[in-house]
């Protein structure tokens, strides 16, 4: 049985990390949008998204590193304006799926994103499981990450079908054995788990009309 895993940014949610960092250059003591964006590969936010530092010490080292006073609340605020809604299909997908069987998420992200996207989308509930990289201490798009998923579930890394809008995550996810896919539509997406799932119905002797 092959089981869908989804990548929750710009696969399920759509991200724009714009709002972000113009606030983020405006608060900053030199108001400088190419040092603001450089945050987004800095080692402060894997460290955030590798789930080595809190809420409060991403707000208080990022106010250091761009000389500026970044209270809690405001950063919480602000950090997540990145998300203007749903991935066109996606959401119809997801409850089509959650009615069929389970279905898991695999994220690089951090605690002020997944909590706010759980609430402001509700629909990221039918998720039966939610990877998220702050809580297992691992980023995409390492091969090991992917392997650990399957572990945890009791499935080989064969049978789950990932989609990912990152190519390099999709690279990693090949390298564990997964079958993967740079995703594009949700139309796409349901096309590639139908033929998976008629892949696996003709290895099982089933019947098509």
């Amino acid at each position: 049985m092959r089981v869908p895993l989804f990548d929750l940014g710009n696969v399920i949610i759509r991200v724009d990390f714009e709002p972000f960092l113009q606030w983020l250059a405006e608060k900053s003591k030199d108001q400088d949008p190419t040092k603001a964006r450089a945050l987004l590969s800095s080692s402060l936010f894997y460290d955030f998204e590798f789930g080595n530092i809190s809420r409060q010490g991403f707000a208080r080292r990022l106010g250091a590193l761009y000389g500026a006073q970044i209270e809690v609340p405001e950063l919480e605020e602000k950090f997540c304006t990145i998300f203007p809604g749903m991935v066109e299909g996606m959401g119809e997908l997801l409850e089509e799926l959650a009615a069929e069987g389970p279905v898991y998420c695999l994220s690089n992200t951090n605690e002020i994103h997944l909590e706010y996207v759980r609430q402001a989308f509700p629909v990221v509930g039918r998720f039966t499981r939610i990877f998220a990289s702050h809580e297992i201490h691992k980023r995409k798009p390492y091969p090991g990450i992917y392997r650990d998923v399957a572990s945890s579930l009791g499935l080989d890394p064969r049978d789950l079908v990932f989609f990912d809008d990152v190519h390099g995550n999709v690279q990693g996810a090949i390298r564990a054995g997964l079958e993967a896919h740079l995703f594009s539509t949700a139309a796409e997406a349901r096309l590639v788990l139908k033929n998976s799932k008629d892949t696996d119905d003709r290895e099982n002797g089933g019947e098509f009309p």
